[in-house]
């Protein structure tokens, strides 16, 4: 039964490759701006969201993304809110509609959330960021049990920068 939830799983995943792969052909990716951090000056980007905007054309939806706070820090909660509205009106997305979110890291690593309601066009979703570096949400959108548009999310998330003063290193909180 297990090794069947781990083909099922495998199976799963290759698919919403093949749906992101097929369908990025008809969705337009917006502001494709890259943040790097910088190792002469040692700063922390301004804005850790590559594309903060995903337009599906093709299924008339405009899907934004916002962090809180807005530049995460890693092993502390960020809350990765969503809003889906009409890209010819403008107004929320009244219809049923549910999502499923995967992120991914640099690494590979692969963590799935639990399906989510879209609730008047908005819906978000907790994590903690256990590492910097590269990391893609890919949101896979349907309509009465049908898959229809995904959207994908780019974020660099930094690592902190440290303090200066030792003393305020020394006594810091660590998480653990």
């Amino acid at each position: 039964m297990n090794n069947c939830f781990k083909i099922i799983s495998i199976i799963n995943y290759y698919c919403l490759l093949m749906v992101t792969i097929s369908n990025s052909f008809y969705i337009t990716n917006t502001n494709n701006l890259v943040f790097a951090q910088s190792e002469l000056n040692n700063t922390i980007p301004t804005n850790t969201i590559a594309n903060e905007t995903w337009l599906s054309k093709r299924d008339n939806l405009n899907i934004t993304i916002t962090l809180e706070p807005k530049i995460p820090m890693i092993d502390e909660w960020t809350l990765i809110q969503f809003e889906v509205r009409k890209l010819d009106s403008g107004d929320l997305v009244n219809d049923t509609l549910t999502s499923n979110m995967t992120m991914t890291d640099h690494d590979g690593r692969l963590f799935k959330f639990p399906e989510q309601i879209i609730s008047n066009g908005k819906f978000s979703v907790e994590y903690i960021f256990p590492d910097d570096g590269q990391h893609r949400i890919i949101l896979q959108f349907y309509k009465d049990s049908t898959a229809f548009t995904v959207a994908s999310f780019e974020l660099n998330i930094s690592h902190p920068k440290p303090s200066n003063d030792f003393l305020s290193w020394l006594f810091q909180p660590r998480p653990y």
